[in-house]
């Protein structure tokens, strides 16, 4: 059932960056988030319960990580982390 925007609604909108709107109900003081349909729709699949299976996002994890610079050689020494720690 859509539910209309209040004018209040609909000016912290227009103001609102890219990120989506908290909304605060005042009799429960419970906080909501108001996102476009069309971001709802890119992360509604890791809302649903089902069939998920992280394997299918390692490739994506293994290109980000390469993108942002994890097979550069200097980065081996977090490979053992717990070696370089400071013992208390």
């Amino acid at each position: 059932m859509p539910v209309n925007l209040s004018a209040e609604q609909q000016s912290a909108l227009a103001n609102q960056s890219e990120q989506p709107l908290r909304l605060v109900d005042p009799r429960s003081q419970q906080t909501y988030v108001l996102l476009r349909a069309e971001l709802y729709e890119q992360i509604k699949p890791l809302l649903e319960a089902g069939d998920y299976d992280i394997g299918e996002t390692y490739a994506a994890q293994m290109e980000a990580a390469l993108r942002a610079g994890w097979n550069d050689p200097v980065m081996d020494e977090y490979n053992d982390y717990d070696a370089h720690r400071k013992q208390s």
